[in-house]
């Protein structure tokens, strides 16, 4: 009987599972490997191997290459708007703080806005606060 349980088994095309791990680097770029990185997060991906030649076996893989292909572009394209929303932010964060610092080594009755009329008038105390007011939103908005 175990015989012919082994003997089955033989015949059958038998499937492997190889591991495949994927990760992105300090760099944004991303890492396929059949061994997981040492450091930082990784997603674990399978991939089956089947014994054998039969048609059309490459169409998966060369299906699943242009797939990574793909993520790996859309993962820089993500990686490259968070990079340009952080120095946008730090710009943000620096004028804030410049800002302030001009503000506080001022008083209200040396600045001057514009008034209803066009013309520059001196600011009053509750424009200076006000000023002063947004410029701190700005940079706890931004600086944090």
């Amino acid at each position: 009987m175990r015989l012919r349980i082994a003997l089955l088994f033989a015949l059958c095309p038998l499937t492997a599972a190889a591991q495949i791990y994927r990760w992105t680097d300090a760099n944004g770029e991303v890492h396929f490997s059949q061994v997981p990185p040492e450091q930082g997060p990784y997603k674990r991906m399978k991939i089956y191997e089947t014994q054998g030649v039969t048609p059309g076996a490459g169409k998966g893989a060369s299906d699943y290459l242009k797939h990574a292909a793909k993520s790996s572009e859309l993962d820089q394209q993500a990686h490259q708007a968070v990079v340009q929303a952080k120095a946008e932010r730090a710009e943000r964060c620096a004028k804030a703080r410049e800002r302030i610092s001009f503000l506080e080594q001022q008083t209200a009755h040396r600045l001057f806005k514009k008034g209803a009329d066009g013309q520059p008038a001196r600011m009053t105390e509750d424009q200076f606060d006000q000023e002063l007011s947004q410029a701190r939103q700005l940079a706890n908005n931004s600086c944090s």
